[in-house]
């Protein structure tokens, strides 16, 4: 499973630079040395925004997440296939999150998105294609590498318009025109290779769809695009450029996706895009070009840039763990691990010094003896425990990841295959 994580997914290519980065601010940072009345630290903000883009006959062709960086300008860009599997309801067969905009509209397609990142999104907006040029139009020339041409389908009537006259076998005189028939025709956008684009073709890739593609072909295009945005960012644009009130930075959070897009353009940027695995055969029987996600890969990436967004459980424990192996294999793996025990990972930081030999575990001596009772040590390896000298709000024990781990990890132990109880 690890192997494939490395080969399968970009964010796994994307973590060992953007990651460290990013997650290290958390805590560190002044939003993250608020503390509660308690004297607990606050985890500092990092809202998300969902943006969909709508083409002319109101089908979504794209889904991405923006999370603000706790400093309130840069953060993270997150691109979602549209085909991502909703939430089936009973014997419901598996249905396209974006299908559901089409069905029931903007509210329904965001209550679908957020139960399958368990993010809560700030703001949300589903655009069209100039709307959308009008935010990215701001950006200097925008470098991509696309690995295959960009390729549009459009139906087309025919040049000159015909028409074609059927007669019924029937029948010696009736006679039926038929109306012109749009076809197909394919038009190549963009050629394969490294060029430069404006921020008006830029958003064209989001909208182009070939007719017949499987959408796990788009979202290449699409990862190229958005990492061609973070490039032309590089360290953030100016307020003046970006169209923002640096004034209103740290204080108010923008009310619309355009503003939230622009506050992100205003500092560096990292981009990660979810794996997505096709359904098929019972799980898939309609047959529909529709893809799971890897469950515990988005908890990894929300748990890294957007841990105030996520919508944690009640009976759950949450934990926050500190990995110094600069490694999304690992860290996926200590994801599914813990939420095999009911524990939810709810803040991943990166840390910059190099591991210690023992996996620590710092906490109260009541969450010591649960994490005990259902044998922690069984299914991440040996631990040493500790007292949680700074305690965060809404988190019952720090994990910091030591060489124990990766070496528990290299003895390939497999998970049960039921869950372990955690009461009783």
């Amino acid at each position: 499973m690890l192997a494939a994580l490395a080969c399968g997914i970009a964010s796994a290519c994307l973590l060992p630079v953007g990651g460290v980065i990013g997650a290290r601010s958390l805590l560190n940072s002044s939003g993250g040395k608020r503390v509660d009345d308690s004297g607990a630290l606050l985890i500092p903000a990092t809202p998300a925004a969902l943006l969909a883009t709508v083409n002319d006959i109101n089908q979504v062709t794209s889904l991405t997440a923006f999370v603000l960086d706790p400093s309130g300008v840069g953060g993270t860009i997150i691109s979602l296939p549209v085909g991502a599997r909703a939430e089936s309801i009973g014997q419901q067969s598996p249905h396209r999150i974006a299908d559901t905009f089409a069905q029931a509209g903007v509210e329904a397609m965001l209550l679908e998105t957020e139960g399958a990142l368990d993010v809560t999104f700030s703001v949300v907006g589903a655009v069209g294609r100039n709307d959308l040029t009008g935010v990215l139009n701001i950006l200097p020339s925008i470098p991509v590498n696309f690995e295959t041409p960009v390729v549009n389908t459009a139906m087309v009537m025919p040049d000159p318009t015909t028409t074609t006259t059927i007669k019924s076998r029937n029948s010696r005189s009736t006679e039926t025109t038929l109306p012109p028939q749009p076809t197909a025709v394919d038009t190549e956008l963009f050629p394969a290779g490294e060029q430069t684009l404006t921020g008006d073709q830029a958003t064209l890739v989001l909208y182009t769809q070939k007719a017949g593609e499987p959408e796990l072909n788009r979202l290449v295009h699409i990862k190229a695009m958005w990492n061609g945005v973070a490039a032309a960012v590089g360290t953030g644009l100016a307020p003046e450029v970006a169209q923002f009130d640096p004034a209103l930075v740290g204080t108010e959070l923008p009310k619309d996706i355009g503003a939230f897009i622009r506050r992100v353009l205003g500092g560096p940027i990292q981009v990660w895009q979810l794996s997505a695995q096709p359904l098929v055969g019972a799980d898939n029987p309609l047959g529909i070009d529709v893809y799971a996600l890897d469950r515990f890969e988005v908890l990894m990436i929300m748990a890294s840039v957007a841990p105030s967004s996520l919508s944690i459980a009640n009976d759950t424990l949450a934990v926050q763990v500190d990995n110094p192996f600069n490694d999304a294999n690992i860290t996926r793996a200590i994801v599914e691990r813990l939420s095999f025990l009911n524990v939810t990972v709810a803040l991943i930081r990166n840390l910059p010094a190099p591991p210690e030999q023992k996996t620590q575990i710092k906490t109260s001596d009541i969450t010591k003896s649960e994490l005990q009772k259902i044998g922690i040590e069984s299914i991440i390896g040996s631990v040493e425990f500790g007292k949680l000298q700074q305690s965060v709000q809404g988190i019952g024990a720090q994990i910091i990841l030591g060489q124990d781990f990766v070496d528990f990890l290299a003895s390939a132990p497999a998970l049960p295959s039921t869950t372990v109880a955690t009461d009783g």
